[in-house]
């Protein structure tokens, strides 16, 4: 298994944008009753130009990119904070690097950026280190 290295680049992946039928069925599947991801007239009245993306599905992209990367059983922690709104069509490029390697744990930071260079999510996640692992 890989070592891991403070300023090391788990993962770079860009996603696509999301479509506002995908918004729709995200709102269906978590019960998140807010019209701001779904209805544009509700959206434009707060002052947004359209509906916005559902801050969990930043979420759960890092929770897959995270699992692909570490495996289900070694992820720990995920903590992610919303910085920006995401609309339908932001592409979203999502970067995890290693900031900490101690004590059998891996700490990265994370962070979501549109293509025009707004960050629209940043936090961090802790795995349990390969160096670690007994069970090799």
């Amino acid at each position: 298994m890989p070592r891991h290295s403070p300023g090391d680049i788990l993962f770079e992946e860009t996603i696509p944008g999301a479509t506002r039928d995908r918004l729709r069925l995200f709102s269906q599947a978590t019960q998140d009753p807010n019209p701001i991801h779904v209805d544009e007239a509700f959206a434009k009245e707060c002052g947004f130009p359209t509906v916005v993306q559902q801050g969990p599905m930043t979420t759960a992209h890092f929770a897959r990119l995270l699992e692909a990367a570490v495996g289900r059983d070694r992820l720990k922690l995920l903590d992610v904070t919303f910085t920006a709104p995401v609309f339908p069509g932001d592409a979203l490029t999502l970067t995890a690097s290693i900031s900490k390697v101690g004590n059998g744990v891996v700490r990265c930071d994370l962070r979501a950026v549109k293509e025009d260079g707004a960050q629209t999510a940043k936090g961090f996640a802790e795995f349990e280190d390969y160096a670690e692992d007994r069970r090799q």
